[in-house]
């Protein structure tokens, strides 16, 4: 078997010396071991800029015990329950919110830290689409606008409820909130006890 040399960046060669010797194999074995994993990537029309935020996904929904559903399912199921059950269902979408707030809180500590983690996990988030601004005035207010979240205004309130308990686990209070068929307007301020 034929070896070609290939330049990386010094930084790259002193992390991949380091990660060699902690998974106790040749910096040959693992540069052979990352490019085989992004050639297949690439060969699949994908990027490799997608694979460790895959890795990272797929390690986040094991640590919070996440199963994916299809997504009409889930919006039969939802649909469903919101005329038997209402308010045990916002609430339980709300608890998960907080929930997966808390967990969130191990990577993104304050609110500012949030709207990275939430374009990083925005596949864990009940919406296609999730903005979190934070304005600077007089008070500091965060706008978060969800956008592709349910098909009904059913599910739309139940992903509401989802994103007001990721807030809550970050001491937000809620000032302001509209819902309407997949879409949803929050703002928010720090809650004044937590200042």
């Amino acid at each position: 078997m034929g070896r070609t040399n290939i330049a990386v960046e010094d930084s790259v060669s002193d992390e991949l010396s380091l990660e060699a010797g902690k998974e106790n194999k040749t910096q040959y074995a693992l540069a052979n071991e990352s490019l085989l994993a992004v050639l297949e990537v690439t060969k699949s029309g994908g990027n490799p800029k997608q694979i460790y935020p895959a890795w990272k996904f797929v390690s986040m929904m094991k640590d919070v015990g996440c199963l994916v559903l299809p997504e009409d399912l889930v919006e039969k199921l939802i649909e469903r329950m919101y005329h038997d059950e209402k308010d045990w269902l916002l609430k339980a979408w709300y608890d998960e919110g907080v929930r997966l707030g808390d967990f969130l809180k191990m990577s993104a500590v304050n609110p500012e830290d949030l709207g990275r983690v939430i374009e990083e996990f925005q596949v864990l988030l009940p919406a296609q689409k999730i903005e979190f601004k934070k304005i600077q005035g007089e008070e500091v207010i965060y706008e978060i606008r969800a956008l592709g979240a349910g098909s009904s205004i059913q599910t739309t309130s139940c992903a509401e409820q989802f994103i007001r308990g990721v807030l809550n686990s970050y001491a937000l209070k809620i000032t302001e909130g509209k819902v309407s068929r997949g879409i949803i307007g929050i703002k928010a301020v720090t809650s004044p006890k937590h200042t």
